[in-house]
């Protein structure tokens, strides 16, 4: 008897935690303006893959304003696209 009260409360539990994570809000930051922190504030970081990218690492890549805060959106390291010189297509 007591097995199957144990087998019960396990499952209780999981099915808690799995309801928990599975009705928690999502947002999508795909669309919104996203800015990235400079040290001492945030700037608009542009389009993602256009003019900015986020290479591997733990920090905070892009950010985005929900509700008068900025919430992160992007893992990784902020890194702006070179789009003039010589790396632009156009130039070569």
């Amino acid at each position: 008897m007591k097995k199957i009260k144990l087998i019960i409360m396990t499952l209780a539990i999981l099915l808690s935690i799995g309801g928990a994570f599975a009705t928690r809000p999502h947002y999508d930051c795909t669309f919104s303006t996203q800015y990235y922190w400079t040290g001492s504030g945030y700037m608009p970081a542009g389009q993602f893959g256009v003019n900015f990218a986020c290479l591997q690492s733990a920090n905070s890549c892009s950010y985005v304003l929900v509700s008068g805060q900025y919430v992160q959106c992007r893992v990784g390291t902020y890194t702006p696209i070179n789009l003039t010189g010589d790396a632009h297509p156009k130039n070569k």
